[in-house]
């Protein structure tokens, strides 16, 4: 029985050490909005902090995905952090939930998107990205030669419920751009729920929430 006594020891120390630290900071949003933002343009609008639910703490990023029936074109409803670690960070995770979701174009998604700046492997453009599609949508909404896009969702959201959702960066910026990045100037993260080619003469509306966001080792 001993044996077992300090396995069971050696277990609990280990399962007390801390988590990698976390690039995106207040990525559970219990500290209110800031450092998120959002960008000063006419087609996006930012998020607030709610704590009607959350699934890490009691608060979460809260985005009300609206647009009224003379509305058209683009909207983007998101939260932004930029950052300049040394290494490329390996990590991208957090959970997502939308509680109502009224279509009204066929390109209304959720995504969250790695914008890498300066990346002198690839210099012909000013940055490099992936999309990580969430979901409402099953293939690329525009072509875009700087990006990628990366399917992790259905067409059709889960409603009323936590998703998850974990990339290797690594891993994704090998196989979609051929290299992970080494030399760059910062990486831009966003999380979005948004509209694309909307036409005018019918309503959407969504209710998209976001928590426990993590980029890391």
């Amino acid at each position: 029985m001993r044996w077992f006594a300090i396995a069971l020891i050696v277990l609990g120390l280990s399962g007390c050490q801390p988590a990698q630290p976390n690039l995106l900071q207040n990525g559970s949003f219990e500290q209110g909005v800031e450092p998120w933002f959002a960008l000063e343009s006419e087609q996006w609008t930012g998020f607030s902090v709610t704590d009607r639910y959350a699934v890490d703490g009691r608060f979460s990023a809260y985005l009300a995905l609206r647009a009224d029936r003379e509305d058209r074109g683009t909207r983007v409803f998101g939260l932004i952090q930029e950052l300049s670690p040394k290494r490329f960070p390996k990590k991208l995770s957090g959970y997502y939930r939308i509680e109502s979701w009224q279509r009204g174009s066929a390109k209304q998604y959720l995504q969250g998107v790695v914008i890498v700046w300066g990346d002198k492997a690839v210099s012909q453009y000013q940055n490099i990205q992936i999309r990580y599609i969430l979901g409402g949508i099953a293939e690329p909404p525009f072509a875009m030669a700087n990006g990628r896009f990366i399917f992790l969702g259905d067409r059709e959201p889960t409603l009323g419920r936590w998703v998850r959702f974990e990339r290797d960066l690594h891993s994704d910026f090998l196989q979609y751009w051929g290299h992970i990045p080494e030399s760059f100037e910062k990486i831009r993260v966003l999380f979005e729920a948004r509209y694309d080619d909307k036409e005018p003469g019918v309503e959407l509306s969504a209710d998209v929430y976001f928590d426990a966001l993590y980029m890391g080792q």
